[in-house]
């Protein structure tokens, strides 16, 4: 009998080997196999191709939103800056409009006395309860001595008077170059007069001393001009009755003056003089 040499015992193993797979796999259904390999398919092409596109794809989309959201942001940023701008520049209007309609019924009130409405041009911060510049002068008939008033009251005199512009000094400059001559309604009907002489910057109001040093003062009474010294007429507000300070013998020796509330800041004022003649 002949005997396989140790090459074909490999061939022969190998085919039998071969064959009995060929069986098995003869064995299962046709749609298993279809699905095993559609499935190991599947999973390869994901892992290899579509969740890296899907991923890469995924991080451009978060980037291209993140720079949207960004510009977003800095459009309602400049957006928000730019409605700020807008209310700061209405309420500035706003409370222009109303000085003005406010100088306009106040300059109603003076019958045939001298007004002339004007506008702050300047008011240097090193002086700011000092002086004010004014948009008028000998042309438009600003005088010397002259009262000068916002919509709330009277704020300073005129002390000197160029072509087209005047310098004010405000009543709350520490020297002052003219005594305000005042008068205050009391409570019983009467009226005291004085005059308005300086003013205090630690207790922040006029010092007044009145004619009748037996008067009875009370806080809160106003305190208006008489009319009877200076270049203005009677009965503009000067301000309200803040302290009163007495002496040893309970009589009156100085009265405190608040000034009028828009003092520290207005745009526009009138210039008051005397009753023009007919």
């Amino acid at each position: 009998m002949r005997k396989f040499t140790r090459i074909q015992k490999r061939l022969l193993t190998t085919i039998v080997v071969l064959c009995i797979l060929a069986c098995a796999m003869f064995g299962l259904r046709q749609n298993s196999i279809t699905n095993i390999g559609y499935s190991a398919w599947t999973y390869l092409k994901y892992g290899l191709i579509q969740y890296p596109l899907s991923s890469i794809g995924n991080a451009v989309n978060d980037f291209a939103n993140l720079w949207h959201a960004y510009d977003d942001n800095e459009y309602l940023s400049k957006q928000l800056a730019e409605q700020k701008n807008y209310q700061t520049a209405y309420e500035d209007e706003r409370n222009k409009n109303k000085q003005l309609e406010g100088l306009l019924e106040m300059k109603g009130g003076f019958g045939d006395a001298k007004t002339i409405s004007v506008s702050v041009l300047e008011r240097s911060s090193d002086s700011w309860l000092q002086t004010v510049t004014i948009s008028a002068g000998k042309k438009q008939g600003v005088e010397k001595n002259m009262l000068v008033a916002t919509s709330d009251g009277a704020i300073g005199l005129v002390e000197s008077v160029q072509t087209m512009t005047s310098a004010v000094q405000l009543l709350t400059s520490q020297h002052l170059s003219n005594d305000i001559a005042i008068k205050m309604s009391l409570e019983d009907g009467t009226s005291v007069e004085g005059v308005l002489q300086s003013y205090d910057t630690e207790k922040k109001a006029y010092r007044v001393s009145l004619f009748d040093n037996d008067a009875i003062v009370t806080k809160g009474q106003k305190v208006a001009t008489s009319g009877k010294g200076g270049n203005y007429p009677s009965g503009i507000l000067i301000g309200e009755v803040k302290d009163v300070s007495l002496n040893d013998d309970s009589i009156i020796s100085t009265v405190y003056v608040s000034p009028v509330s828009n003092m520290k800041s207005f745009d526009y004022c009138l210039v008051i003089g005397k009753e023009e003649s007919k």
